[in-house]
């Protein structure tokens, strides 16, 4: 699995959900792509119906996003979920490596009782594809949620983190990959 560390900053709309948004920034095939940035989803970008029907605000001022593609035909939106749950694992192992205790309620992470993540996962004919995102800054979330940041809790490197991240579950990819290809069927 490709990892790649995009420059600058970038704000995410929700529309780097769709398939092929790597591509069409020069990375192609299984990738996790990490950048910094604003979020703001608009809501014809929002997948998950149960948001959408409750009309929350999905936004932040400054945060890590990981975009994960993988190649799959056709998609499957349960190997999307499981590989969520894999990268959200090893968002905790990191942050537990730097010191920082979080805890996982399904797809999200807390310190305490603020929400530190947000993620979702999807898939589509060719692909499944996961969005993962962690609060920098509590600037600009929604003010009806508790949130943490990883700027209070003492983290600077916040790219250095997010790269820790990134390489932890690509590794853990490439290893299942290896598993598979090493494993005789029943």
């Amino acid at each position: 699995m490709k990892k790649e560390i995009l420059s600058g900053t970038l704000d995410y709309d929700g529309s780097q959900i769709e398939p092929l948004w790597a591509y069409s920034k020069g990375i192609s095939g299984d990738s996790i792509v990490l950048f910094r940035g604003a979020m703001d989803i608009l809501d014809s970008n929002i997948k998950d119906l149960e948001d959408l029907q409750n009309n929350l605000a999905i936004k932040g001022g400054d945060m890590l996003h990981f975009i994960v593609e993988r190649f799959d035909s056709p998609g499957s939106i349960r190997l999307a979920y499981y590989m969520q749950r894999l990268l959200v694992v090893c968002a905790k192992d990191v942050l537990l490596h730097h010191g920082i205790e979080s805890i996982r309620k399904g797809d999200d992470l807390f310190i305490g009782s603020g929400k530190l993540s947000v993620s979702i996962a999807s898939a589509g004919i060719s692909s499944e594809k996961i969005h993962f995102g962690i609060n920098i800054s509590c600037n600009g979330t929604p003010h009806d949620v508790e949130v943490a940041c990883l700027g209070d809790v003492g983290i600077t490197d916040f790219i250095g983190v997010g790269k820790e991240i990134a390489t932890a579950f690509a590794a853990e990819v490439d290893d299942i990959e290896f598993d598979i290809v090493k494993t005789k069927g029943l």
